[in-house]
Parts: C-alpha cells; structure tokens; sequence
C-alpha cells in the first residue's frame, strides 16, 4: 500500500472515529439534560444591588421547552447620584443628615417583558445552569424633592424649606427634613429601560430556583430630571448589577 493511499485511509478512520465519539458525547449529554423534570411555569423574587443603589423585583414567566423561557417583569429600585454625599451638621446635636447639593431623591419603577436562552444545561447530577436573558419596558423614574430644616436669622427659629442651592449652604443648614417632606411635590418623568444579563443557576431541586445573574441595566426618561445642582441631569442612568433570584417551577414529572 502507498504512503498516500495509508494517510487517506487513516483520515477516514480518525474522521469516523471523530463522529462516533461526538455521537456518543451528544448522546450522553442529552440524557443528562433530559432527566430532569419538566417545568412550564416559574416565578421568583430578585434583591439585586447595582452600581448606584439597590433593588427588588419580582418575575413571573413560561418555558415552552427546556432552553426558553419568556417572562415578565416588575422592579422598584433606588438610585443614587455618584456625586451625592452624605453630610451632618457638627454643631448642633439632634439633627438628621443630609445630602448636600441633591435636589431629587430618585426612584425607578420599572415594568417589561424578557426572554431568556439557556447556553448550557446542567447536567443528571446537577451543577450550574447558565442561560442569558435581555428584557425591557417602561420605566418610571420618582423623584423626591430634597427638603432641609434651616435656621431663619429673622426670626431665631428653624423651618423645613425646599432645599434651593442658591440661597441654603453650610452656613444655615441645619440638616435633614426627611425623605418624604416633599411628597406632595414628587417629579414623576416616564420613560423606557433595557437590560441584558448572564444568569448562573445553581438550584438541587427541579421545582425551586436559585440563582445569581450578572449584568447591565440602562434607563432614559423624559424629560430629564436634575438630581444634582450644579450638574447637568443625566441623559441616561446605566448601571451595572449583580442579584440573587429565588422562586418556584411548576410542571409535570
């Protein structure tokens, strides 16, 4: 036999052998896959903190097969300038801090619709099941107007006020008035967001779930509300986050 006719024929074995062992692989691991039970319905709760602040939500979604899902959504979060500092009046006992140049205490509610695709299942014996999802909706940003308790040098008594960077400083700040002072004059700016993330998750039971996803959110409203003085408002808040999912499956064995 020639030299050339031996290395085609080891081709055609190697390239046999190659797709007997994929065969097999992909047999092995669709058995994995497929012991577990099959679900049609999650929901579950989410704590998430971010870049800017924290949140909690709450999804509710289907899987019409084994690696989609489709679900929605609902989040409430807090949102905090990055040039927001926490400060206190030293020279008076008793009074609550405050945020020195913040105008706006802001919120996000938000509302959307997700899908999410699993990359890896995990496998008979358990581990990890990592999926990525993006989701977006409305958004609703909630600003709470900053109010501070000043002293009145005319009259020698303090007053709650709305804070006005122009007129309130250190000089006759007292401190805090309280988140919910200005309820009554609360900026409510509509909106939309998006996010997309890697979903990491770990549950040992078919019908509970627990997992931890990673990722990036962005939110834009209009019009633009100004959270801090001497700041142009931001166009876009994007934030990067990390939350923790549990909940409950439902289907059949």
């Amino acid at each position: 036999m020639s030299r050339g006719r031996s290395i085609g024929v080891l081709r055609k074995w190697i390239l046999l052998s190659a797709c007997v062992v994929t065969a097999l692989l992909s047999r092995a691991q669709d058995v994995g896959e497929f012991y577990h039970d099959v679900t049609t319905k999650e929901w579950d709760i989410e704590i998430f903190a971010h870049t800017s602040g924290v949140g909690v939500g709450f999804q509710h979604g289907r899987t019409p097969d084994l690696n989609n899902k489709h679900f929605w959504e609902v989040e409430f979060l807090y949102n905090q300038h990055p040039k927001s500092v926490r400060s206190v009046n030293v020279y008076y006992e008793g009074v609550r801090p405050f945020r020195y140049g913040q105008l706006y205490t802001l919120f996000f509610l938000r509302g959307g619709y997700g899908y999410q695709r699993t990359l890896h299942q995990k496998p008979y014996w358990g581990g990890v099941k990592v999926s990525y999802d993006i989701s977006a909706g409305a958004s609703l940003a909630i600003g709470l107007p900053n109010y501070v308790e000043v002293l009145n040098y005319n009259t020698g008594f303090s007053e709650i006020v709305r804070y006005n960077p122009e007129i309130h400083n250190l000089n006759n700040i007292l401190g805090g008035a309280g988140m919910f002072a200005g309820i009554l004059h609360t900026a409510f700016r509509p909106g939309f967001y998006v996010k997309t993330g890697l979903n990491f998750e770990f549950s040992s039971n078919d019908y509970k779930l627990n997992a931890l996803e990673v990722g990036l959110c962005a939110d834009m409203v209009f019009p633009f509300i100004r959270q801090m003085a001497f700041n142009d408002p931001k166009k876009v808040y994007l934030a990067g986050y990390l939350a923790y999912q549990f909940g409950e499956k439902k289907g059949y064995h």
